[in-house]
């Protein structure tokens, strides 16, 4: 049986809330990277008294294990959402720039070598047809598919039979040719948007830098995308200051104030969800 919460204090309902979930993850030793997170919001509970009254004045002393979902269900989510956010650390989302920087560079390398890759077998095919060059086995379309597909069972089951009998059906004028496929997959890859990330806005992706502005719009953007957490809930400044620095375990010359997380709300309130 679930462990009964204490309702008698904000602060005493969420530190007690985070104990039980820390000590169901050590029992099963699950998700070991946020333990040292959930210890550090348990020993500093008292830094957290603004933002744990702010949940529980939100959504009342609310426990998963009582109640109706998904209401009984949104304290347990955010303080969640909570400790999962120093995955938003400023070294973790350095590391996401560099992914982003490679793909960009990626997607531009694919659209280049389909290009003269295509060049390439253009002028192949053109050598055999005009310089009385013999090749064994002319490379058709449904060749190159057969040969894409040798250890794909599926395919040679229930595909290839019904292809070979198109390709028998239609002669090659009817097909594109190798260098019309090869072309075509840089042309898809050239029409693809830039890569999206799950969690992290877009902004904090292409910004610089900074330790409050990625934390604070990858905190705020998750309670817009499609998942459990509440959408109709936002921390106060303060609230989300106290949070980013018992999170982050700042050092007191580097602690963020509740004025510095408006400035970048205020900045960048009008971001797309």
């Amino acid at each position: 049986m679930a462990l009964t919460l204490p309702k008698d204090n904000p602060t005493h309902f969420c530190r007690a809330y985070i104990e039980r979930e820390l000590n169901d993850y050590q029992g099963r030793s699950i998700w070991m990277t946020y333990w040292p997170v959930m210890h550090r919001m348990i020993d500093r509970a008292n830094e957290l008294k603004q933002p744990f009254a702010e949940l529980v004045d939100k959504f009342g002393y609310t426990d998963k294990f009582e109640g109706v979902p998904p209401t009984n269900t949104y304290i347990w989510l955010v303080l969640e959402h909570i400790w999962m956010s120093a995955d938003f650390d400023k070294s973790d989302v350095g590391k996401l720039r560099n992914e982003y920087k490679e793909l960009l560079e990626i997607q531009s390398e694919i659209v280049d070598t389909a290009l003269k890759l295509a060049s390439i077998l253009r002028r192949q095919d053109e050598l055999y047809e005009t310089s009385g060059f013999l090749r064994p086995d002319f490379q058709s379309i449904g060749d190159l598919f057969e040969k894409a597909c040798d250890n794909n069972y599926l395919h040679q089951t229930h595909v290839l039979p019904k292809l070979r009998a198109l390709l028998g059906q239609y002669d090659l004028k009817y097909w594109p040719c190798r260098a019309d496929l090869v072309e075509a997959i840089g042309a898809f890859e050239e029409l693809q948007p830039a890569p999206c990330h799950s969690e992290i806005p877009r902004d904090v992706i292409d910004g610089r830098s900074s330790t409050i502005k990625d934390f604070v719009l990858a905190f705020d953007k998750a309670f817009k995308n499609a998942n459990s957490l509440p959408k109709d809930f936002k921390f106060s400044n303060s609230a989300m200051a106290d949070i980013m620095n018992v999170v982050l375990d700042l050092p007191v010359n580097q602690l963020v104030t509740g004025e510095a997380v408006r400035i970048v709300r205020n900045r960048y309130k009008n971001l797309p969800d």
